[in-house]
């Protein structure tokens, strides 16, 4: 089963079939999350650029519009912004107190100058969904705001 994602500038696809691997295809680059590791391809010769390992399950993503940059959203209370000039990872954002990430797709805004993360957390015996908005310059969470369930961005 695939799953395609809009949201954004970027074609994204959920395939549960083949490795639980989440792609994103870019202008330049196919990128592959696979849980504890993320997979940076040049799109046009297929070159495998970079593969970076250590995390806990990433799951999905996002390109940042002048793709220099990649979200990394993991399954739980974190997210990673991965340079694409030198393919280091150059931050690790907690979300905010009592919130998690499960089974969510966050996204930049067109322009990039903002970075939307849907999350959740159990409250009053139900989910409280929220979308939080960060500024890209230091990934700061700027505001955060409930929203229905039917309007949350997921994968499953």
């Amino acid at each position: 089963m695939n799953k395609t994602t809009f949201d954004g500038k970027w074609i994204r696809v959920f395939d549960c079939d083949s490795r639980w691997d989440f792609t994103i295809n870019t202008d330049k680059f196919i990128i592959h999350i696979m849980g504890g590791s993320v997979v940076i391809s040049d799109k046009k010769t297929g070159a495998k650029l970079n593969q970076i390992r250590g995390y806990n399950y990433l799951y999905t993503g996002d390109v940042k519009p002048d793709e220099t940059e990649l979200f990394a959203l993991e399954n739980g209370k974190h997210f990673y912004i991965i340079s694409l000039e030198d393919f280091t990872q150059k931050l690790k954002v907690t979300l905010p107190r009592s919130y998690e990430a499960i089974d969510v797709c966050g996204s930049f805004s067109s322009d990039g100058e903002i970075l939307y993360v849907p999350v959740h957390r159990w409250r009053n015996n139900g989910y409280e969904y929220c979308l939080c908005e960060y500024e890209t310059k230091s990934y700061s969470l700027v505001s955060m705001k409930e929203i229905p369930y039917s309007q949350v961005p997921c994968w499953i």
